[in-house]
């Protein structure tokens, strides 16, 4: 069961990355070693931040 989980977990990591969405276990890895005096943000606070950072840009490709 744990290799299933395991496969799972790298699937659905790859999946996010090829349609460019955040990958929210990637950024609590980076806040645990870069940032250990503070605290992380929310699953919900996280993909707000991201998609404000990302739509608020101006920079969004898109061929419609």
């Amino acid at each position: 069961m744990n290799r299933f989980v395991t496969g799972w977990r790298r699937l659905n990591r790859n999946i996010k990355t090829i349609f460019g969405m955040p990958d929210y276990e990637r950024y609590l890895e980076h806040h645990r070693q870069a940032h250990p005096d503070q605290t992380p943000l929310s699953e919900r606070e996280y993909y707000k931040r991201y998609l404000k950072d990302r739509y608020d840009s101006g920079q969004v490709n898109r061929c419609c």
